[in-house]
């Protein structure tokens, strides 16, 4: 009797029931979109990149002019600190030596999470080599950065043997920010 008493129920109360089912697989449905589009909104939040990122290199009869601003992306992915980003900004100078070498501004500047970008300072970099297709820029650490005629890349190994490039456009930048967070 128990049972035919709750069939009933059942039968009278289906559209009831129905509605409630209906209503459960919205909430879950819009509760998975929420955090999908809060993620989104975090990684496109973080691919804005915090300085301009341009390269205006050109070059002329006396050297090279205009800038690079760029972000440092290390090549081994590993390497890549996590909360901080790192930017390198690269000037020539109206300076040369007495072998016809220019000189170039190189400031770093940092940005922590929470964090105003932040100037390290400026060094200098000196033009070390000159070949067909590549400047090779060195500073007093040892450090040495790879300017690319044609492709304007601008590509560095450090004293300690680590490899980066340059992403100077935020295209580029977003993207590799954006996957770099997935993983």
């Amino acid at each position: 009797m128990n049972k035919e008493n709750i069939k009933n129920t059942i039968r009278k109360r289906k559209f009831s029931i129905l509605i409630i089912i209906v209503l459960l697989i919205m909430v879950v449905v819009l509760f998975g979109q929420k955090q999908d589009y809060k993620f989104t909104l975090l990684y496109q939040y973080q691919a804005i990149p915090d300085i301009e990122l341009i390269n205006t290199l050109t070059q002329t009869q006396s050297g090279l002019s205009g800038e690079v601003r760029g972000f440092v992306k290390f090549d081994n992915i590993a390497d890549q600190p996590g909360n901080l980003r790192q930017y390198y900004i690269i000037k020539p100078l109206n300076k040369f030596d007495e072998n016809s070498r220019q000189y170039f501004s190189l400031e770093e500047i940092i940005k922590m999470q929470y964090l105003a970008p932040r100037s390290l300072g400026f060094s200098e970099l000196v033009e070390v080599s000159e070949t067909g297709n590549a400047i090779t820029l060195e500073d007093e650490s040892g450090n040495k950065f790879f300017i690319d005629k044609s492709t304007k890349e601008v590509s560095m190994k450090d004293a300690t043997g680590d490899s980066t490039i340059l992403i100077t456009s935020d295209n580029d930048y977003g993207d590799f920010i954006k996957g770099w967070l997935k993983k």
